[in-house]
């Protein structure tokens, strides 16, 4: 049975993702899901909303009602699944314009790898439900119902913040400078035309955030924050100008909780920073899992996806981005970002072709560097991939869910062992693909 979800939905070429296609989905959602209303919200990429209305239709034609929410943030979408039950949004996230996508909640928790198999096995099996009724359509706004659980939680900040607001021409413009406002900021936004043209790429980095970074510092601000397309992430750029790397990032977040959830390739910073650490697979499913499992204070990815237990068990761009200002009103941020012990870090792709079978590629992959490192494991993890424990350092080598190639990720305490684990790696991958 070919895989329609990868690690965070659904994510194609939007010309992929054709009428048949996205009817046979719906269908297949609708005759899975037990709730009546559904409802359905879409980012600003240009294909969305043609997907969205197929979509849509689908699930009227099933016998489903569908709240559409319009444009919205995928934590917009994510909140209003916890009152409906069922929750869609149309997006990729932070992949390039041409890609589009489909992501599925389940009050206020993204789809279970399980949830995702037995979707594809109604689509695969083509057995839909056969309703005797149409449903109907309801337009629905659900910003203020988010911007208000955020200020609940949160609240106005004591001392101001000047803030860079980046929202990438992305679906976080309907609701973050909003909410920031709200919170007592000065807010200066960009790139928040919501037409379908994105001013840069989409994937929070230094190379795409060159010209943000330059305005935060012309505009003297005291912090700049980013979102990607979705705005499910936010990424911080410091009052010097430069991107906050996001191990620090994630370490500065996670400061003083007791017990922490986060992903196999994450700094081994954050163990000095937190008492309890628990590493699960990459995804924020499977850290949402792991915080409930063992009631941790806080969990998050070094990619800017960051999950607050206290306000709800998603990642929130939104969210983060005030809990970032409240810090830096505090004067918390710069003070533990200071404090951190930081190492060097690499990611690097090495993409495959498409007819290749990325689960067959691993098992080989796996072989040959428990054969090449056999003489330096300290330790091995094969939660996601294979993660290997060396002294002063460790690799993670894993399939990517959302693109086809295979993610290297290392990190140690010298520069030389970084270079000698990243090589050695990359030669293990490069003979076998």
């Amino acid at each position: 049975m070919v895989r329609l979800f990868g690690t965070s939905g659904i994510r194609r070429l939007a010309e992929e993702l054709t009428d048949d296609f996205v009817n046979k989905l719906g269908f297949s959602l609708a005759s899975y899901s037990k709730d009546q209303w559904i409802a359905v919200g879409r980012d600003t990429r240009p294909s969305s909303e043609r997907l969205s209305q197929v979509f849509i239709s689908a699930l009227t034609k099933a016998g489903k009602d569908v709240i559409d929410l319009g444009v919205a943030a995928t934590p917009t979408v994510a909140m209003a699944s916890e009152e409906y039950g069922t929750g869609v949004v149309v997006t990729a996230s932070h992949n390039p314009p041409e890609y589009n996508g489909f992501k599925f909640w389940a009050h206020g928790r993204a789809y279970s790898p399980l949830q995702e198999r037995e979707v594809e096995e109604i689509f695969h099996s083509g057995k839909f439900v056969d309703s005797q009724k149409t449903g109907s359509v309801e337009g629905r706004d659900y910003v203020e119902k988010h911007i208000k659980r955020i200020m609940d939680k949160v609240g106005r900040i004591d001392k101001p913040v000047r803030v860079l607001l980046d929202c990438a021409n992305g679906a976080g413009a309907y609701i973050t400078p909003q909410l920031l406002k709200e919170m007592g900021c000065h807010v200066i936004s960009i790139n928040t035309k919501t037409e379908g043209r994105f001013a840069h790429g989409l994937e929070p980095t230094a190379e795409n955030l060159k010209e943000t970074c330059e305005f935060v510092l012309k505009n003297k601000a005291d912090i700049g924050i980013v979102h990607d397309g979705d705005a499910d992430r936010s990424a911080a750029i410091g009052r010097d100008g430069r991107l906050v790397d996001w191990d620090s990032f994630l370490a500065v977040l996670a400061y003083g909780n007791e017990k922490v959830v986060t992903t196999v390739d994450a700094s081994m910073c954050i163990e000095e920073v937190c008492e309890t650490v628990i590493r699960t697979p990459i995804g924020d499913v499977a850290v949402a899992d792991a915080i409930c499992r063992e009631h941790a204070d806080f969990g998050g990815e070094p990619s800017g996806s960051i999950i607050f237990p206290e306000v709800h068990l998603f990642p929130d761009g939104p969210l983060t981005a005030a809990k970032i200002v409240k810090l830096v009103s505090e004067n918390r941020f710069y003070k533990v970002l200071s404090q951190l012990r930081r190492y060097p870090v690499e990611r690097v792709k090495i993409f495959y072709g498409r007819d290749s079978d990325p689960l067959e590629l691993m098992l080989t992959i796996k072989l040959r560097i428990r054969e090449d490192f056999k003489e330096e494991i300290r330790e091995i993890d094969e939660i996601d991939g294979i993660r290997v424990g060396v002294d002063d350092g460790w690799f993670l080598v894993r399939p990517s869910g959302t693109e086809p190639c295979i993610r290297i990720t290392s990190e140690a305490k010298t520069e030389e062992l970084l270079f000698d684990l990243v090589e050695r790696c990359r030669k293990c991958v490069e003979e076998v693909i």
